[in-house]
């Protein structure tokens, strides 16, 4: 089989039992390759960074997301064929989908000035409202249920195919009982412009969560604009949980008064105010779209709509695939994502010099909202340092969770309608969590000795200066660290190679059983 020509040299041949054709993209903790199965299925491969094949706590969080990934069986749900490790390798191995993300889908539209019919934004919803409640309807074999809740639904988790299907992607951070890996209290995961109220202040989470989410998304698909958009991550979490949500219909007039009733429902603060199920959510939204007067059939518009945006990438798709099988030169791989200079506007209600009154009116009926929002800030604060969620610091660019940089200086929070505050003057001091993996590593700063991962360390200045960390069994790590603003810095640590165990006498194998074996075991 000829591979990727712009990557082939860089390429395994092979993972586990899977020829690797070509690179398709990086995530936090994983690389994404397009494979091929022997009977000649095209699949996708996800194998687990080799430098974190090592260290437990990964190896955890991606054999949960295989598992759970496993057991969810439903059309709108991507389907996880098998975990495997071979060597050093570990990898899954998931259906492969041709089409684009919801994130990418509004991009698209953005950039060519189109609108997404608001029935079709409804039935998209809809359909990933049918595979999350497949997930949150999990039970293990004594139908125990298993309290799944998937905890990052946002655009780029929701995928649309060119044939008219809609998935849920990615459980990697799903919370549910008997995973190998425990979300500490209080600690948050999660895309913060997505989560809800109570997942940002690190509350016990059941699925009504999820329904927050998705009501995000559904606004964002049929207004094209963001909700919670904001300068900073501290902003968007205040946003989340006390900014006023501007209603459609304020900014957009013709927005249809049952999606609006939707919508909010969803996005209560109060969890009980929300749909108690995806069930109850889809089943309102199908029938919003009988009463927008939409009539046939909705995947069928949805195939046209979306053959019609990306044209030029259905092609070049299908020629993908047609070379796989035929076992031709597969040429250059598809950009994974599309449009990616391209910004949704966001709603203007939460500005207060765009809409005054409205933020006048906001304050006054908080009444304790500030003192509310100050416990929030507190809460955060204590979070970052107690060393179970240092969430808030500048994350690196490939952690799937972090949505945007810090900046150096964190704005202060207005609470009512006041003139501007001056700019506050530039920070002399920085503050730099360190952690390792795994944890425990002594850290010296310039060469000083000061204590045991994670901890927090403040400079006195910008400057530059030498990290190390060091640990027992496993090899030091000596790094250069730029001081300019508040940061996180996680170091993975190496273990020192021993001498391989003896070989074991060969076991004869047994005869495998007729029937289709379960690669993930029991999950307990």
């Amino acid at each position: 089989m000829a591979r990727g020509a712009s990557n082939a040299a860089q390429l395994p041949a092979k993972i586990g039992r899977h020829e690797v054709l070509g690179h398709l993209a990086d995530g936090g903790m994983a690389e994404i390759f397009l494979g091929k199965e022997p009977d000649g299925r095209p699949v996708v491969i996800k194998r687990i960074m080799p430098h974190l094949a090592r260290q437990g706590t990964f190896v955890a969080m991606f054999i949960d997301e295989a598992r759970i990934g496993s057991l969810v069986h439903h059309p709108n749900v991507v389907e996880v064929y098998e975990l495997g490790q071979v060597g050093a390798d570990l990898f899954m191995v998931m259906e492969y989908l041709a089409g684009e993300s919801v994130l990418g889908l509004l991009r698209r539209m953005l950039a060519r000035d189109e609108q997404l019919a608001l029935a079709l934004g409804a039935y998209i919803v809809a359909e990933a409202c049918a595979g999350l409640h497949c997930a949150h309807q999990l039970a293990d074999e004594n139908g125990t249920p298993l309290g799944l809740v998937h905890r990052d639904i946002s655009p780029s988790n929701l995928f649309v195919t060119y044939d008219g299907e809609v998935k849920v992607l990615d459980f990697g951070i799903a919370t549910a009982a008997h995973r190998l890996t425990r979300t500490a209290t209080g600690s948050i995961k999660g895309k913060f412009s997505y989560m809800s109220p109570e997942q940002c202040m690190g509350e016990p989470l059941d699925r009504r969560s999820d329904i927050f989410s998705l009501s995000v998304v559904l606004y964002e698909l049929t207004t094209g604009r963001r909700l919670f958009k904001r300068p900073n991550e501290l902003l968007v979490l205040k946003a989340v949980t006390e900014d006023p949500i501007p209603r459609p219909r304020r900014e957009l007039p013709d927005y249809p008064e049952v999606l609006e009733r939707i919508a909010m429902k969803g996005l209560s603060r109060e969890r009980d105010r929300r749909h108690s199920s995806a069930l109850e959510l889809r089943e309102e939204l199908l029938a919003a779209m009988s009463i927008l007067g939409f009539t046939g059939n909705p995947r069928d518009a949805l195939v046209e709509r979306m053959n019609a945006l990306f044209s030029e990438r259905v092609a070049e798709k299908r020629t993908l695939l047609r070379h796989l099988r035929a076992g031709t030169e597969l040429g250059d791989m598809p950009a994974a994502e599309v449009d990616e200079n391209v910004e949704l506007p966001q709603m203007h209600e939460h500005v207060a010099s765009a809409r005054p009154s409205i933020t006048r009116t906001a304050t006054v009926s908080r009444g304790v909202g500030s003192r509310t929002w100050v416990v929030v800030l507190v809460a955060l604060l204590l979070l970052g340092v107690g060393g179970g969620a240092a969430w808030w610091w500048q994350q690196e660019r490939g952690n799937p969770v972090a949505e945007a940089e810090v900046p150096a200086t964190l704005p202060a929070v207005v609470m009512k309608a006041e003139p501007a505050p001056t700019a506050p003057a530039a920070p002399t001091r920085f503050v730099v969590r360190v952690e390792s993996v795994p944890p425990g590593a002594t850290v010296k700063i310039d060469g000083e000795s000061l204590g045991a991962a994670p901890l927090d360390h403040t400079f006195e200045g910008a400057g530059r200066h030498l990290l190390t960390l060091e640990l027992g069994g496993y090899t030091s790590v000596t790094q250069e660290l730029d001081i300019d603003r508040d940061q996180r810095v996680l170091v993975p640590l190496a273990a020192v190679p021993t001498a391989p165990p003896k070989a074991k006498p060969a076991v004869k194998k047994k005869k495998p059983q007729q029937r289709k074996p379960d690669p993930f075991g029991r999950f307990d």
